[in-house]
């Protein structure tokens, strides 16, 4: 009587555990890759925020953005209905390095 395996129930045994660490693996960087957006939404969220109480306190000056961020302004004159000018200030917000479509905030004169 033959105690142990074959050589195919050994082969069989490791593909198994090659396809279950590989999965595992896939699981861990999708959890990885899931979270470090979230912070960097996250992020985002804040600055927006911060931009925003700058902008009522201090239209003139810009927060400083934080590492590995850019903060992009620029201003627009926009005719209203009334036939009054008003200036619209854009404020774009996008991580360095990233090629995603900038976050935007559009302000009318000081008030968003």
């Amino acid at each position: 009587m033959n105690h142990g395996f074959t050589l195919i129930e050994v082969l069989a045994s490791l593909g198994l555990c090659v396809l279950l660490a590989t999965a595992t693996a896939s699981a861990v960087a999708f959890a990885s890759r899931a979270e470090r957006a979230a912070a960097r939404e996250g992020e985002a969220a804040f600055l927006l925020q911060t931009l925003y109480a700058a902008q009522r306190l201090r239209p003139d000056d810009l927060p400083v953005a934080p590492r590995g961020w850019r903060v992009e302004h620029g201003t627009s004159i926009v005719k209203l209905s009334d036939e009054t000018l008003r200036e619209w200030h854009l404020l774009s917000v996008r991580p360095d390095g990233q090629e995603r479509p900038p976050l935007t905030l559009c302000i009318l004169d000081d008030a968003p």
